[in-house]
């Protein structure tokens, strides 16, 4: 369906609504909107606990993860396109 058959029934539906149903849509539509955002707003708790916290705190109970870094090496060279 091309976008501007779309556009026309938009606007065809919006105008068979009354004005009453229109403005339950909207205070719907703007109630969750500020679901969403309250949902989206970080809590005071949050705010103070860094990544590594959090994870440390999930594997805490298990006796922690032991990680075995791998030492660092020279950077490998680019690649070539010339050839």
């Amino acid at each position: 369906m091309r976008k501007v058959d779309l556009q026309q029934q938009a606007i065809k539906l919006i105008s068979q609504l009354s004005t009453k149903k229109l403005r339950e849509v909207i205070e719907y539509l703007v109630h969750l909107q500020g679901k969403e955002e309250r949902n989206a707003l970080p809590t005071e708790s949050d705010s103070t606990t860094t990544l590594g916290t959090a994870i440390h705190e999930v594997f805490k109970p298990f006796g922690g993860v032991k990680l075995d870094i791998p030492p660092r090496e020279p950077m490998r060279e680019p690649p070539r396109f010339d050839t």
